[in-house]
């Protein structure tokens, strides 16, 4: 296998993998998207019939055995009626990591304030950068991270079609403290003339972002025809980074039913919701760094239905915006649907996590919940959580994460020395052996068999192995593209500075702007370290223009993403370099044997 063909295989490689994203980023999203589901469209529920045809949507869930989306969304009032002159009032639950809120109109989740991440635009914030806290402080009031959906999350009758919000009922609210005095339980009760009860009880895990809820319903009448109920949560406007449209790209739906993850961006809900039937284990809305997520702890999971929405931005978020942003958001809306309670063990149980994605934290709360951090395809996640873990142990020691990109990078390089030195080898080798293949395809341009006859007799000849170039750069893919996925997505190198101008791995490194460009420095200096390392490889003169093209390529794909992993690409560029040189320089010349007629053996220099 030749230098162009490694060349064609690895472009191959790079254009699978950036494909999507590339096709998005030109606004040709649709063409990569599956077929969408027709939108629900709205009906009124105004006229004396409303009910009947409520009903009737709600045997057709009943008869599907699941939550459903493709029918006309019908939303009846339910027959409950809060008590007279009740005042809404909000309850919340302090811990050291975070501070909730709710409400008791509807029993809803009104917001999650994050004591230890800095929102990008707080008050304190300059011009989306945010102000300096140090490691394991408190961040103050009106800088930090709050969830809040508008609501977040809220437990309704129904699903799909039939859904039935309770939004409209005040709870009454009881309130359990611990030890200590602080909240550690609250407890939202309603109930109807009809004999219809709702219970809801929130309940603290001390030292995790995690709240464990517990549902009651009971007395549900017959006569709704309801065999199911909605869990759902919302996500907030993506105003917590400093690269906001990036986060905005990143706001999504996620839910896994039985082994199935699937994941669709808020911008894709909004053409048409999806619905997932099956043994659903927890829904969740996303943003880049941060999750919404409720999971079933003691119920039977149905499935989930997610769909999109868009709404105005509050008015202290409208200041951020550019001059040519609108001022609405999309939102990802998640449901988990589960069955009704029997009348035997009318409890059920749910895990609610509101928080940062951070993949340690979520797997240890079990559920899976780990799978809804973005590491790659499932062949390359192992290799990404070894990647990661190994990341946060070499920052425990050097303190910087700059610095452990850097050594982890020298890490790698060093463990795939063997593999690159193999390949720069071969690929030498293969040069060496250029001009006798070009001889001989002149001598025998007509003939395709005599051709490969004598290119394999002349490869055996000088031990030469035509794919040793190749299947070594194929073996350290994998790695490669965990590291990759790994500095793209981890949450610990959220606002990480490394040191001079680079004050936030996680967003482009941007020294200033031109006429509202952004000039980024790190992708100019990859794309240099690339050119160094292409002057370096052993080539065919003729493919220096494709090399060229390719790092050209690589400077418009990587200039817009975070400089944590930019930086991790120029410094594997500059080790490659290096490596090539050191190993260009060992090799010692050798003569080329060409087979002569006869079964003799020539040697060239």
């Amino acid at each position: 296998m030749d230098r162009r063909t490694i060349i064609a295989v690895v472009l191959c490689l790079l254009f699978l993998v950036f494909y999507q994203p590339l096709l998005r980023m030109a606004g040709l999203g649709k063409y990569v998207e599956p077929p969408r589901r027709p939108t629900p469209v709205a009906v009124d529920t105004t006229g004396a019939d409303s009910l009947a045809r409520a009903q009737s949507a709600a045997e057709t869930t009943r008869a599907t055995g699941g939550p459903a989306a493709d029918a006309p969304a019908v939303i009846a009032p339910l027959p409950i009626a809060a008590a007279a002159g009740a005042l809404e009032k909000t309850s919340s639950i302090e811990t050291p990591l975070y501070r909730a809120t709710f409400t008791n109109r509807g029993a809803r989740l009104l917001s999650v304030e994050l004591k230890h991440y800095i929102s990008a635009h707080g008050v304190s914030s300059v011009n989306g950068k945010p102000r300096r806290v140090k490691p394991g402080q408190a961040v103050p009031p009106g800088d930090r991270v709050v969830l809040a959906g508008g609501p977040l999350f809220g437990v309704d009758l129904g699903s799909g079609a039939g859904l039935r919000p309770l939004e409209g009922l005040v709870y009454a609210v009881a309130e359990s403290a611990d030890a200590t005095g602080q909240v550690a339980a609250l407890t939202f009760t309603a109930r109807d003339s009809s004999r219809l009860a709702v219970r809801q009880t929130w309940r603290v895990r001390p030292g995790t972002y995690a709240l464990d809820l517990e549902v009651q319903i009971e007395g549900v009448p017959v006569a709704w025809r309801l065999n199911d109920y909605s869990l759902t949560v919302r996500s907030w406007p993506p105003f917590t980074e400093t690269d906001r449209q990036t986060d905005e790209r990143q706001v999504r739906a996620t839910t896994l039913v039985g082994t199935n993850l699937h994941r669709d961006p808020a911008g894709n809900l909004l053409k048409g919701p999806r619905a997932y039937d099956g043994n659903a284990v927890w829904a969740s809305v996303q943003s880049r760094y941060f999750i919404g997520a409720v999971a079933v702890d003691q119920a039977v999971g149905r499935g989930t239905v997610s769909h999109g929405e868009q709404r105005p931005l509050p008015n202290e978020m409208l200041k951020a915006l550019g001059p040519n942003e609108k001022p609405v958001t999309n939102v990802a809306v998640s449901s988990l649907v589960v069955s009704l309670p029997g009348a035997e063990h009318p409890v059920q149980r749910f895990l609610l996590y509101f928080g940062p994605s951070d993949f340690p934290q979520l797997s240890r709360l079990g559920h899976e919940l780990g799978r809804s951090v973005d590491l790659g395809w499932n062949w390359i996640r192992p290799i990404s959580e070894l990647l990661l873990h190994l990341l946060v142990w070499v920052h425990t020691v050097v303190r910087n994460y700059g610095l452990a990109i850097l050594a982890l990078a020298t890490l790698v390089k060093v463990l795939l020395y063997p593999l690159n030195a193999a390949s720069l080898r071969s690929m030498r080798a293969m040069q060496k052996l250029q001009p006798e293949i070009e001889r001989v395809r002149a001598k025998h341009k007509n003939d395709s068999q005599a051709i490969n006859a004598a290119t394999m007799a002349l490869y055996k000849e000088n031990k030469v192995n035509p794919a040793g170039g190749c299947l070594p750069i194929l073996l350290q893919m994998p790695i490669l593209m965990g590291l990759y996925q790994v500095l793209l997505t981890a949450i610990e190198l959220r606002q990480a500075p490394f040191a001079g101008w680079i004050d936030d791995l996680s967003a482009p490194d941007t020294l200033f702007h031109v006429s509202g460009f952004p000039i980024h420095l790190m992708p100019v200096l990859m794309a240099g370290s690339g050119f160094l390392q292409q002057k370096l490889t052993p080539m065919n003169p003729q493919q220096a223009p494709m090399q060229y093209m390719m790092n050209a390529f690589m400077l418009v794909l990587f200039y817009n993403l975070p400089s944590g992993l930019v930086m991790y690409w120029t410094v594997m560029n500059l080790l490659s370099a290096w490596q090539q040189w050191r190993v260009l320089r060992q090799d010692e010349p050798a003569a080329v044997v060409v087979p002569a007629a006869g079964g003799s053996k020539k040697r060239k220099k």
